[in-house]
């Protein structure tokens, strides 16, 4: 497993959601809809321990992250 950074969420302009994990949230890095965060979070394929919609934890890590908006409510399918 390698560990999490958040270089691997991809810079995007015109971004609505983000990636928090856990109290943390990077707004100069996210996506601009729901399905290419959906798509993106089904990349990470092998390192993904489980998902729940948008919210999800990587194997080896104990803090799970969620797909938000700016306001930090999470995305709902």
């Amino acid at each position: 497993m390698t560990q999490f950074t958040y270089s691997q969420v991809p810079i995007q302009g015109n971004c609505r959601w983000f990636l928090r994990r856990g109290a943390t949230v990077k707004y100069d890095r996210g996506f601009r809809s729901k399905q290419g965060a959906s798509e993106w979070i089904d990349s990470l394929g092998v390192e993904l321990d489980w998902r729940a919609g948008f919210t999800f934890r990587l194997k080896g890590d104990s803090t799970h992250m969620e797909i938000v908006n700016r306001q930090g409510e999470l995305a709902k399918a």
